[in-house]
């Protein structure tokens, strides 16, 4: 059974700007352009795609300053381009930065009539990511640091290490044909030096995209009780594994870090 605020939230899509829902309620599309979808057994519906370079600038042109510096010109080691197009994801974002990103798309969708009072747009839970990623039910009870990593042989795209051709964007040797002096997986070759497009590689079943790769996501929680560092989930496309791409692995950093491999993935919930 939905919720009330919910079952609103989707027929107002029907009516914002770029909102559309699509397959008899199993996708919404907000006035971004980010479409979200079910992740059961949760509550929260997830945006497809990591959060674009674009998305990103709507809110940042009106809220200098940023803990992040250069989201729009990231580049690694000063030199070479990270997300330089408007559908990268975006990267160079602390966990300020992404949480102030969320909670500007709440107050904006909410005033144009878009998003019910109810519902909010926020990070993910370690938890929530985990039902996302398909190992909710696999884990232990604890915190993310008690979780971290404890599921060997468990990636995003299966079991097969190296992954298999399309699965995601990593270190490989097109960054070390780039870079030269590059740890990357050896003989996997996913055609891009730094970040892609987002959705460039195969949807996991809920339709999830670049869940592994790409850009690190800033989940809500703390990696420990009385620990400030929040967690981030996925990897990044400076990852070359094993351990680093595990569906269970978990890294953290204080919440004003940013770099060119850090970026966030927004989700749909009932405000708590």
């Amino acid at each position: 059974m939905q919720s009330p605020a919910l079952i609103l939230w989707l027929l107002l899509g029907l009516a914002c700007g770029a909102g559309r829902l699509v397959a008899a309620a199993s996708a919404t599309t907000n006035s971004l352009g980010m479409v979200f979808v079910p992740v059961p057994p949760t509550t929260a519906w997830f945006c497809i795609y990591e959060t674009r370079v674009r998305d990103f600038g709507a809110f940042a042109a009106t809220h200098p300053p940023l803990d992040g510096t250069n989201w729009n010109q990231a580049l690694y080691h000063g030199r070479t381009p990270v997300s330089a197009g408007p559908d990268d994801p975006v990267v160079n974002v602390s966990w300020h930065d992404a949480r102030a990103f969320c909670n500007w798309l709440t107050q904006q969708e909410q005033a144009a009539g878009c998003l019910p009072a109810g519902m909010v747009y926020r990070l993910p839970t370690d938890a929530e990511w985990s039902w996302a990623v398909g190992i909710g039910a696999q884990e232990a009870a604890g915190s993310p640091k008690d979780k971290n990593a404890r599921l060997p042989g468990v990636f995003p795209w299966g079991r097969q290490y190296p992954p298999p051709p399309g699965a995601g964007n990593f270190a490989d040797l097109s960054a070390l044909n780039f870079f030269t002096n590059w740890p990357h997986i050896t003989g996997y070759r996913d055609g891009f030096v730094t970040t892609a497009p987002v959705g460039s590689f195969s949807p996991n079943s809920l339709g999830l995209y670049d869940l592994a790769g790409n850009a690190l996501e800033w989940c809500e929680d703390c990696y420990a009780p009385g620990h400030d560092q929040r967690v981030l989930r996925g990897g990044a496309w400076i990852n070359c594994g094993p351990k680093s791409l595990l569906s269970s692995y978990r890294e953290h950093a204080g919440p004003a870090r940013y770099s060119v491999a850090t970026g966030f993935r927004c989700v749909r919930a009932s405000a708590p």
